[in-house]
Order: structure tokens, then sequence, then C-alpha cells
């Protein structure tokens, strides 16, 4: 029978491409190769094009603040508190004193509503807190850092809870929880690994204001027990506007990417749209992709195996097309479970079915030498 063949072509196509993936990443001279392909992630497809509909929640609300000072800040602030949302969520840092009378003002501001969470940054083992002057009693605040270490440029996961004993909640989690989107148990048992962000789209699929419309409105109702998050979306010319601007999988160009496409409020915004839903991705493991692969190699290498047996030639012209086709199915299949919140790496699995119907040649030369040596019997021969 076959099976010991395609199994044993399975094995080998495992350690060449064990080597091969060796020398990729160890040469120094093909590091701009590799990096262009951390970048990519053929999942991101699915969020550039978006294969289902693209929802919309008003219920998160996004203020562009622009370059505003902190006197239009504290007004926007007591403006939209007074259409009583559930949060109000501050994608800001105040990090230095400026003038001593508008200080007091935003001082003020922020001491007298309650519902408002802050927000920090994590660099380098120190923290970019809000300056002490105003620093709330029983302060609400999440960590706005989005860059996980080995996730490169682009925003693909974040981590909602960190820590042991001194627990630390990222922006959007902290809000979700004041705003009762979640639990605190679902936080812990949830969010304390990488997980990918569910996005649903850039920031017009929010509700978004500019500063000025809220400073020259008595009333919004829309704020009305929504969740209103302040930051930046630019100060006119979104195109050429790289503040606080991100890679993120809604790019629409998926290699070679030359321009941030994503403010980190919205970034904020699709995260807590996650968590409000209760759409977290399901990722499956390392080992559970690479078992798959190994399954799905030796099929492939197993059916090519009977068509190379049975004429080696008409497996020469079909191969590629095999190839492509096996391809195309897979990558349909990944973006299918994405529908479902199921994400799987399926870039291994690819290669190594397209590796492993490589290998067949190889593996023929090879049992034909052991043949002639050892005796060695094969049912590809």
């Amino acid at each position: 029978m076959l099976y010991r063949d395609a199994l044993l072509c399975t094995v080998m196509t495992f350690v060449v491409a064990g080597l091969l993936y060796f020398a990729f990443v160890n040469l120094s001279i093909l590091d701009p190769f590799e990096k262009a392909f951390k970048d990519f992630k053929f999942t991101d497809i699915f969020y550039s094009k978006r294969f289902n509909k693209e929802q919309r929640n008003d219920k998160i609300i996004i203020v562009n603040i622009k370059h505003s000072d902190r006197f239009q800040i504290a007004e926007a602030i007591n403006t939209i508190a007074e259409q009583n949302p559930k949060v109000i969520g501050l994608d800001i840092i105040f990090k230095e004193r400026k003038q001593g009378f508008i200080d007091s003002i935003l001082k003020n501001t922020l001491q007298r509503h309650k519902n408002i969470v802050t927000a920090y940054f994590n660099e380098n083992g120190s923290v970019i807190n809000n300056h002490d002057y105003f620093k709330l009693k029983a302060e609400k605040k999440g960590f706005i850092n989005l860059n996980l270490q080995g996730q490169n440029t682009v925003i693909r996961e974040f981590i909602g809870v960190k820590g042991d004993d001194e627990k630390e909640y990222s922006f959007a989690t902290k809000i979700a929880l004041e705003a009762d989107l979640i639990t605190e148990e679902y936080a812990l048992n949830e969010l304390k690994k990488a997980i990918p962000i569910n996005y649903i789209g850039n920031k017009d699929v929010f509700l978004n204001f500019e500063i000025e419309e809220v400073l020259n409105s008595d009333k919004i109702p829309a704020f009305k027990d929504a969740v209103v998050l302040l930051g930046y979306l630019s100060d006119g010319n979104e195109a050429y506007d790289i503040e606080d601007k991100h890679f993120t999988p809604l790019n629409a160009e998926w290699v070679g990417r030359a321009t941030p496409d994503t403010y980190g409020v919205v970034i904020h915004a699709n995260i807590l749209n996650m968590l409000s839903q209760k759409s977290l991705m399901y990722r499956i493991s390392v080992f559970s992709t690479y078992l798959l692969a190994f399954v799905l190699c030796f099929f492939s290498v197993f059916f090519g195996m009977k068509i190379y047996k049975r004429n080696s030639f008409v497996f020469d012209i079909t191969e590629k097309l095999v190839q492509l086709i096996i391809s195309v199915v897979f990558l349909y299949l990944a973006l299918v479970l994405l529908q479902v919140n199921i994400y799987i790496n399926v870039v291994p699995i690819i290669l190594l079915c397209l590796l492993g119907l490589e290998m067949i040649d190889y593996y023929e030369h090879l049992v034909i030498q052991l043949n002639k040596k050892y005796g060695w019997e094969s049912h590809l021969l």
C-alpha cells in the first residue's frame, strides 16, 4: 500500500520545510522578505474587503478632539456628560501642567463626572500617565498600548488584562467593565492572552463627531446610554496625517503597506465593539494547526502518489492545477471560519501541502537509490 510511502514523504516534507524555514529566518540577506511576510497575513483580505456585510455600532461614538486646547476638551466633556452616556473614555494623556487656570477647569471637570475612564501608556518599563495634578480619587484607567511584542507593525491582536497580583486593564477592557458590557470574571478568564481583533471596519462604522459639533450643540441625543470615546481623528488632512495612526488588517494594501490606515481610538472602538458583542475570535493553537497541516499534507501526498503511480505524465501536467485548487480551497475555508470567529493560520497548511506534492519526485529518487543499495521496498516503484 502507498500509505507508508505517503507517510514517509510527509515526514520528509516537514523536515525539508523546517530546514528551509531555519535558513529563511537566519540568513540576514532574507530579512526584508521575512519582514514583508510577517507584515502580511492571508486573513487580512477578510478585513480589508470585509467578506460579510459591514456592521455598524451607533452605541460606540467617537469624538475627534483634533488639536483642541484643554478648555475645549473640558467643555466637550461637560456637554457629553449632560447627555447621560454610560462611559466617557479619554484616549488622551495630559502629561504636564500648562496654563494654571485652564488646567484647574479641566481638573474640576474630570473630578465632577464619575463615569470617565482615563488612559496611560507603558513604555520601556515606565508608565506615561496623566500629571499628578489631574489624578482622580478611585481613578478608572486603562493602558492604550496597541503594539504587542512580536506583532510587528500591523495591529492584529490585543491583550485585555495584564499581571497577576496587580492587574492592568486595557483601555477598551476598562471601558467595557465600567459600562457593564462585560463582567470582571469574563475579563480575567478570557482576556489575559493575546486575542485577534475582530475588526468591523474603520471610523465610518461608528457614529463620530468633530469636537466643534459637540461644542456648538446644546443637545446630542445619540450620546444617551452610549460609550463615547474622545480621541484623535486627524486635524483636517487625513490622507497625510499619521499622528496616532497604525497599520491594521483594514489596510487596502495587503503587502508593502506605505501609509498607516487606522487611528488608535478607532482600534479601541473595534475592540470595545468586539467585547460588547462577545464576539471574541477563537484562535486554533499552533500545535493543532501543524497537526492539521500534517494530516492534510499526508492526504495530499497520498492522492498525488496514486496519480503519479498510475501515470506520471498526467501527474506532471496536473500538479500545478491541483496546487492552485488546494490553495484556493484552503484559503476560502479559512475566510469562512473567520465569519464564525474562528482564526486559523492557514499559511503553513497551504505551504506544506504544496511542498508535499513537489516532494513526491524527490522521494521517488530517494527510494530508487535506497532500493539499489539496500533493497528498500516501495509501492511507488
